[in-house]
């Protein structure tokens, strides 16, 4: 049965392919240190994936108190055969047939106004220039970020309301973490009873998912921290028809008070270069071999 996550949810057990290997453990995967960011991509192929992938990239170096994994609805092959093994600084998880996309109720919206954002726009129009056409009357599949931690824990669980409302690089999701861990219960980082499997083949799973078996009755977990609910209520991103809106009334201090001009600050030592740490280097990906749209 398809359900929404929230935050103090526990994810089944399941596998899943990755580009270059097979049937790995999901669990397995969520072992160590630290907690696993899961952002649900389109195709691989899509040009909205393909801005997010390069942009995880270009700063993965950032995210340190998490780690991600892309989930992409994409066949492994068709993955394999345009990004070598290891040249990708995080892993992907090939979902072609929409298993979990369904099992976790990801929404899919027709209307552009209401999925739609001018960051989209920008991405989509420039990719028609490039050759990418959408198909007539296609539903517009939302994102979805999740923070998992041991035994399958969702630590954060946020459904896009556009089609760009997700963190838009590894640094945003650095800055969440890094803001989000510490609120949360201590138990919740901790391993959690295994949940049953509902997908004993993930990468072989029928257009149907199975239900997870039903488990013993547990202890009501901690309701999820305000700060997590505060932090989600505006989202990542904002929908165009947001901005048909008038603005909230109200105004805003300009002038500072006449003490604090009073005195020049001393001049500052000139500081040492900074040194800028060293970018990782986007893989070769060949998009023009994968076309737009490849989704298997």
């Amino acid at each position: 049965m398809a359900k929404r996550l929230r935050a103090g949810d526990v994810i089944p057990e399941f596998r899943f392919d990755t580009p270059y290997h097979p049937q790995q453990s999901f669990y397995e995967l969520l072992e160590g240190d630290k907690p696993v960011f899961l952002v649900f991509l389109r195709n691989f192929g899509h040009p909205l994936t393909r801005n997010y992938i390069m942009e995880y990239i270009k700063s993965a170096g950032s995210l340190r108190s998490a780690r991600l994994v892309c989930v992409v609805q994409t066949r492994p092959q068709t993955i394999s055969r345009a990004i070598p093994e290891g040249a990708m600084p995080y892993e992907l998880m090939c979902d072609a047939e929409g298993v979990l996309y369904r099992f976790f109720a990801v929404p899919s919206e027709k209307s552009r106004m209401k999925c739609f954002s001018l960051k989209a726009m920008k991405i989509i129009n420039e990719a028609k220039k490039q050759g990418f056409r959408p198909q007539a009357g296609e539903a517009w599949q939302l994102p979805l970020t999740l923070l998992v931690g041991p035994a399958g824990r969702v630590l954060l669980a946020h459904y896009g309301a556009t089609l760009t409302d997700l963190p838009e690089d590894c640094a945003a999701m650095e800055e969440l973490a890094a803001d989000l861990l510490p609120a949360l219960p201590a138990e919740w980082l901790a391993a959690a009873p295994v949940a049953d499997s509902f997908s004993a083949a993930f990468g072989a799973a029928a257009a149907t998912p199975a239900e997870p078996a039903p488990a013993a009755p547990e202890e009501p977990a901690p309701a999820a921290p305000q700060a997590d609910d505060e932090t989600f209520e505006t989202g990542f991103d904002t929908p165009l028809e947001a901005f048909d809106a008038p603005e909230p009334g109200g105004t805003q201090e300009l002038d500072a008070p006449t003490e604090a001009l009073a005195a020049p600050a001393s001049p500052a030592a000139p500081a040492a270069p900074a040194v800028q740490p060293e970018a990782p280097k986007a893989p070769a990906v060949d998009f023009a071999a994968l076309g737009f749209g490849a989704g298997n």
